[in-house]
């Protein structure tokens, strides 16, 4: 007991400090330049705009690729569903592996690693075979994977605490702005191609220039890892000198102590995926995976991916499909924008709660809609499908993304984040194969209600808590009682 109070004497006057700054409204902060954090953050989640862009880009390139790779009528619908199935089921493997990647490559080479696989993804779609264009899928899928794994902690890492929940939503920004970038490129596709088309390779390979702008931007600009990563890794000086960067003089020691009573308990207890389910970590690894679950639930992957073909079933024409499809998308966007005031006002329960239910209900909206199947109202079903899109952007997009961040330790978060893609896969492979689109819809606006539910009842508020305090809220009882306090097992 004399240990835990001495402990709490040492970690309660930064922790007491930062409250006062941020419940008082104090204007004084910590770090140096918030430009030149949020330039580390936008160069890092380049993958997430990746991710995106190959989530968005199919919606209104496939027929055009199908009539250029020769496709059969007949095989149409297989292929659909394989292609756009690839992206979640190929990030499933790099989620799970990106803990394994981080125990023998550093984060920053981890982001350059992604990138290389996703050059060689695009290189494989120039042989103009189905098959092989499958197998690109699935790499760039994998790619896929390892970034929702890597980013947000990344982010995590390199963040002042009064900034993690902003720079956390970058994160859905980035994505959300990848689907744009897929879609203003897709206004460009024909009705009607012919076999001869070569705006596909445009298309197709548009995310190279992504994927090299950020190896370079990495190389030459941004040459360093986190904080935390130099330290368990016995590199003070890297860590001090990055600090230096970040945080004012006065708050530099205050911060590299912080990091170092981290890593020094960290590498007290590594910890293994098959830890992640023990009594110690099981209930927060739950948390974690429920979260994404009814994200992915939500159905959010299936309207992003076939919203041109949702549009053209309420009778739209292909270019206004298409141009809907786009408008839909720089809602999505634009929503993400808002909400890093949002974040900062609110606190993740608040959000998660009320943005889910309203998601939940302009779902269901939509879902009467379409069993109505009044053509008279089809423009209700785009108000319904952007108000959809917005709620979604406030709540169950960056809010659980940032949360299981937050709560979980690296490889809990890439079992999570395989959770989320796993389900991903499930509902892209279903989709084409069900015309009665208003079944699917009122499924997952009962998801959307029951995520409101499980975050009243079960999920513990992280705003405004330092990485000590959040890892102990999801700590058994017992464990609390005798001050047991190993950290994020991230030695990576």
């Amino acid at each position: 007991m004399q240990q835990k109070a001495k402990n709490q004497q040492i970690q309660s006057p930064s922790l007491h400090k930062k409250e006062v700054q941020q419940d008082t409204g104090n204007d004084e902060k910590d770090y140096n330049s918030f430009n030149y954090i949020l330039t580390i953050v936008i160069v890092t989640n380049m993958g997430v705009l990746y991710f995106g862009y190959q989530l968005g880009v199919m919606s209104l390139a496939q027929n055009t690729i199908f009539i250029v790779f020769n496709v059969k009528h007949s095989q149409k619908n297989f292929y659909s569903s394989i292609i756009d199935s690839a992206i979640p089921f190929g990030a499933i493997f790099g989620a799970i592996s990106s803990g394994k990647i981080q125990d023998y490559v550093s984060r920053k080479n981890s982001l350059i690693l992604a990138d290389t696989l996703g050059i060689l993804s695009a290189f494989l779609c120039l042989f103009k075979d189905i098959n092989l264009f499958v197998i690109a899928r699935l790499v760039a899928g994998f790619v896929a994977g390892l970034n929702t794994s890597l980013v947000p902690k990344y982010i995590q890492e390199i963040s002042p605490l009064s900034l993690a929940g902003v720079m956390g939503i970058f994160f859905t920004i980035s994505l959300n702005f990848g689907i744009v970038l897929a879609n203003i490129n897709g206004q460009f596709f024909n009705e009607f191609p012919n076999p001869d088309n070569t705006y596909w390779y445009y298309v197709i390979l548009f995310p190279l220039l992504i994927n090299l702008t950020q190896i370079v931007l990495l190389q030459l600009f941004f040459n360093h890892e986190t904080p935390f990563y130099y330290i368990i890794n016995n590199e003070n000086e890297k860590c001090q000198n990055l600090l230096k960067k970040i945080y004012k003089p006065q708050y530099v020691n205050e911060n590299y102590q912080q990091v170092r009573q981290l890593a020094d308990n960290t590498n007290k207890i590594q910890e293994s995926y098959l830890d992640m389910f023990n009594k110690k970590n099981r209930w927060r690894l739950f948390i974690g995976c429920t979260l994404q679950f009814f994200q992915q639930f939500s159905g959010i992957n299936a309207v992003t991916m076939y919203l041109s073909q949702i549009y053209e079933k309420e009778n739209y024409s292909f270019k206004t499909a298409n141009f809907l499809t786009l408008l839909s998308s720089t809602a999505f966007f634009s929503a993400g924008l808002v909400n890093t005031s949002i974040v900062q006002k609110f606190t993740r329960r608040a959000i998660l709660i009320f943005g889910s239910a309203f998601t939940g209900l302009f779902i269901l909206s939509l879902a009467l809609l379409s069993k109505i199947g009044n053509r008279d109202t089809t423009y209700l079903t785009v108000i319904c499908i952007d108000s959809y899109y917005v709620a979604f952007n406030f709540s169950l997009g960056p809010i659980i993304w940032l949360y299981c961040s937050e709560i979980l330790p690296q490889k809990g978060f890439s079992i999570a984040t395989t959770v989320n893609q796993v389900c991903g896969t499930i509902i892209v492979l279903m989709l084409p194969y069900f015309d009665k689109l208003w079944i699917l819809f009122i499924f997952y606006s009962t998801i959307c209600f029951s995520c409101s539910i499980f975050t009243y009842f079960f999920v513990k508020e992280t705003k405004n808590k330092s990485k000590l305090e959040i890892q102990k809220l999801y700590y058994p009882k017992e464990q609390l009682e005798q001050n047991y306090d190993p950290l994020y097992s991230t030695k990576t």
